[in-house]
């Protein structure tokens, strides 16, 4: 089994990671293959509609020649699960995690759902507000995808500032700790 963490925040080691990690552990400890990108470090460009991939149907977006989207987009195909992170920017995701909910979004949606029936999942860390928003789109994303989203004991959103703040937000931290319990309980049922 293949887990694909989306880290979507501009900061690499920020609360975002923590919380993605915090996920990742026990199911890497499990024997889950993890497989990370971290968005902010690719050369990966908005949507820009140009719907090349709905003529040429091979799993693949025509927008931008060199860029890491198909690179992306073959790790996606590969994963039997989807873990999403974005920090919550001006009350919405960031704009990376919504180039690759945009762009990896259109390409499934004309190219057979190559996402249907994969496991979806998101963490949101916020400084203030905007947390429940910014968790609903990236659910709302695995939903129209035809993915299957488990949820945990709260909403998977944390409070902090600085960076590995998150990890004093004890709640946070266990309603991660519960994600990762609901995600290796159902991979085992899917298996």
């Amino acid at each position: 089994m293949r887990l694909l963490s989306v880290n979507g925040s501009p900061r690499k080691n920020g609360n975002t990671a923590s919380m993605l990690g915090r996920v990742c552990g026990p199911l890497a400890s499990a024997g889950v293959e993890i497989d990370e990108v971290y968005l902010h470090g690719l050369e990966f460009r908005p949507c820009t509609s140009c719907t090349v991939c709905m003529k040429m149907k091979d799993r693949h977006c025509h927008g931008y020649k060199g860029d890491d989207c198909n690179d992306v987009i073959d790790r996606a195909i590969a994963a039997d699960v989807i873990l999403l992170g974005s920090p919550v920017y001006f009350g919405s995701v960031t704009g990376q995690i919504k180039a690759f909910m945009d762009r990896v979004g259109f390409v499934n949606r004309v190219n057979d759902l190559f996402l249907n029936r994969k496991i979806g999942a998101a963490v949101t860390p916020a400084r203030r507000a905007g947390e429940l928003l910014t968790f609903a789109e990236l659910n709302m994303w695995f939903l129209i995808n035809g993915m299957v989203v488990p949820g945990s004991s709260y909403w998977n959103v944390g409070h902090a500032l600085k960076e590995g703040e998150i990890e004093k937000d004890k709640e946070a931290m266990e309603t991660c700790d519960e994600l990762a319990r609901n995600l290796l309980w159902l991979l085992e049922k899917l298996r």
